[in-house]
C-alpha cells in the first residue's frame, strides 16, 4: 500500500477507542473464561525507555558512541525500456533513463549512526546515509542522493524526567531532512513520484501520571514543522500543534481500556490553500490479550474538523465516525497473520481533510534462515475539497528469501497494485494522476553470495510495468544488475 508524506506528532497515542464500559466488563469476562496462558497487557506509563547504550555502537569517545559504515560497489547493469523520459527507482536513488543498454554504475555510501549521552535522562541520536553514484556510459545522471532506504538525516535529542514517583516525562526535539518521490496525492511512488526534498522538526512533551497502579492519566503535546525545498511543493510548508489527553486503565491481566482525545490545529503558508485548519477527535479504545497466541485492539469515536479562517465564518466539515480493529495471532512457532481494518480522518496532502478506509492483511512466515511475506492491503479515500478526487488504492504482494545452497540466498518480490479515481470530478487542468488511473506490477529476483566477511556478490533481474489509458503514465521496463560490493564498519 502506498503511503501519504504527512508529518504526524510522534507524541500521539492511539487515536482511536473501545465499546463503552459495560461491553468491555462483558468481554472481559469472556476473555478470562476463554484464555489460557496469557501476558499482561501494560499501560504508557510503563513504556518509558531508559537511556543506554545501544546494541549498534562500535566506537566510543566518553559519552559518544558511534558506528561508521563505508559501502563501495562496482557492477554491470543492463537497461530496456519503453516510455519516453521515465523516471524510476534504482538502488534507492530516483534517476530518468537517458538511454537503453549496458552500462558500469559504481555506487559509495557512507552510513554514519551516533548517540550522545549527554546526561543521567538524556541523550542524542543521530543517523544520516549519503551515497554518490556513477555512471560511465551515462544511461543516467551521476547523483548524489539521500538515501531513502534509511530515510535520509535524522536527530532526536530527548530528556526523561520524573518530578514525582508516579509521574514520568518525555521532552524531546526530532528533526529529519527527507528525500521522497511522490504522486500527486502525496503517495510514496518508487517507480514514478516526484522528487520531495523536506525538512521535518517536531518539538514536544509526553507527560503520564500513574493515578494508581493500574490506571494513567496521560498528556502529550507537540508542535510540527515541514519546510520543503524548492518551490514545487510550497504548499507544504505548514506548522501544526497537536494535544492529546487519555485516561488508560487495566481492566485485569488481559485487557487495558479508556478514553482519548484530540486536538490539532495546522497553518499553511501557501495561498492556494486554507491558511489554517483544525481537527477534534474523542474515543475509546481496548488492547486485548485474548489467549496466549492472539492479541486484538479495536476503537471507535467520533472526529470533526474545520477551516477557522473563513472570510464568511467557520466552514465546517461534517463529522465521521472513526475507529479501528485488529487481530494479531500467532498460528505457530514461525507462522503470524495479521488483519486490521481502520477509518479515519487525517489532514491531506493536497486537501484540507480527508476520510481514509484502510484494510490490511498479513501473512508472515519466519525460520532461522528462510522468510516468507503475503501481503494485501485497500486504502479507500475521500477527500473534502472537490477539486481533488477521490481514489482506492489495492495492493497485494508477496516476498520470500531462502537459501540455495551454504552462503547463497535467492530473493524473490512480485506486488501488484491499482491507483483507481473514483469519480472525474477533478478539473481537467489537474495533474494526470488525480484524473486516470494506473496499475503497477514489479517483480525482483536475485541472488547474494558473500565472498569475504567484507565482499558481496549479488546479481538482480528486475520487471517493471505500469499500464494506463492516459499515454505518459504507462511505461515499461527490465534491469539486470551484478553488483561487487565491498563494506567496512569502522
Amino acid at each position: 500500500m502506498k503511503t501519504e508524506v504527512v508529518f504526524i506528532p510522534a507524541c500521539l497515542p492511539r487515536r482511536f477507542g473501545a465499546a463503552r464500559r459495560a461491553a468491555i466488563m462483558f468481554l472481559c469476562c469472556f476473555v478470562a473464561a476463554a484464555a489460557q496462558q496469557v501476558l499482561g497487557q501494560t499501560l504508557r506509563y510503563d513504556e518509558h525507555r531508559e537511556v543506554e547504550v545501544p546494541d549498534y555502537a562500535t566506537l566510543r569517545l566518553g559519552p559518544f558512541y558511534s558506528v561508521i559504515t563505508l559501502s563501495q560497489s562496482v557492477g554491470y547493469r543492463y537497461t530496456e525500456g519503453t516510455g519516453a523520459g521515465v523516471d524510476y527507482l534504482y538502488d534507492n536513488s530516483l534517476g530518468e533513463a537517458k538511454a537503453n543498454g549496458s552500462d558500469f554504475p559504481m555506487v559509495t555510501t557512507l552510513d554514519f549512526r551516533n548517540y550522545l549521552i549527554i546526561g543521567r535522562h538524556t541523550d542524542l541520536d543521530i543517523s544520516l546515509n549519503v551515497s554518490y553514484a556513477h555512471y560511465p556510459l551515462k544511461t543516467e545522471d551521476d547523483a548524489l542522493n539521500v538515501n531513502l532506504a534509511q530515510e535520509g538525516a535524522l536527530g532526536n535529542v530527548s530528556m526523561e524526567f520524573s518530578p514525582t514517583p508516579f509521574l514520568k516525562g518525555t521532552a524531546y526535539d526530532s528533526a529529519s531532512y527527507h528525500v521522497d518521490y511522490v504522486d500527486a496525492r502525496g503517495l510514496l511512488d518508487r517507480y514514478g513520484g516526484q522528487k520531495y526534498e523536506h525538512f521535518g522538526n517536531t518539538a514536544g512533551l509526553n507527560t503520564d501520571w500513574l493515578m494508581a497502579k493500574d490506571e494513567n492519566l496521560a498528556f502529550s503535546v507537540a508542535r510540527s514543522d515541514v519546510v520543503p525545498r524548492g518551490t514545487q511543493f510550497e504548499d507544504q510548508k505548514s506548522v501544526s500543534y497537536a494535544e492529546t489527553l487519555a485516561f488508560q486503565q487495566q481492566v485485569n491481566v488481559f485487557i487495558v481500556a479508556g478514553v482519548n482525545g484530540d486536538f490539532s490545529e495546522t497553518s499553511y503558508f501557501s495561498t492556494n490553500r486554507a491558511p489554517q485548519t483544525t481537527s477534534r477527535s474523542f474515543s475509546l479504545f481496548s488492547d486485548m490479550k485474548l489467549t496466549s497466541s492472539t492479541k486484538a485492539s479495536v476503537s471507535a469515536g467520533y472526529s470533526t474538523a474545520s477551516d477557522p479562517s473563513q472570510v464568511s465564518g467557520v466552514e465546517q466539515t461534517p463529522g465521521t465516525m472513526i475507529g479501528q480493529a485488529s487481530l494479531t495471532t500467532q498460528l505457530s512457532r514461525k507462522l503470524t497473520q495479521l488483519l486490521s481494518a481502520s477509518r479515519s480522518q487525517q489532514a491531506g496532502f493536497n486537501s484540507d481533510f480527508q476520510v481514509a478506509n484502510n484494510y490490511q492483511y498479513r501473512l508472515d512466515w519466519k525460520a532461522e534462515h528462510t522468510s516468507a511475506a503475503l501481503y494485501s492491503t485497500l486504502s479507500d479515500v475521500t477527500p473534502n475539497n472537490t477539486d481533488v478526487s477521490g481514489y482506492s488504492d489495492w495492493t497485494s504482494g508477496i516476498n520470500v528469501s531462502l537459501p540455495l545452497i551454504t552462503y547463497v540466498t535467492l530473493q524473490m518480490s512480485s506486488e501488484y497494485s491499482v491507483m483507481a479515481n473514483k469519480s472525474s470530478d477533478a478539473a481537467v487542468s489537474s495533474d494526470p494522476e488525480l484524473n486516470n488511473n494506473y496499475n503497477t506490477w514489479t517483480s525482483q529476483i536475485g541472488t547474494s553470495l558473500p565472498l569475504t566477511r567484507s565482499l558481496t556478490f549479488s546479481t538482480a533481474i528486475q520487471h517493471i510495468e505500469r499500464t494506463s489509458d492516459f499515454q505518459s503514465l504507462a511505461y515499461q521496463m527490465n534491469i539486470f544488475s551484478a553488483d561487487l560490493t565491498y563494506t567496512h564498519t569502522f
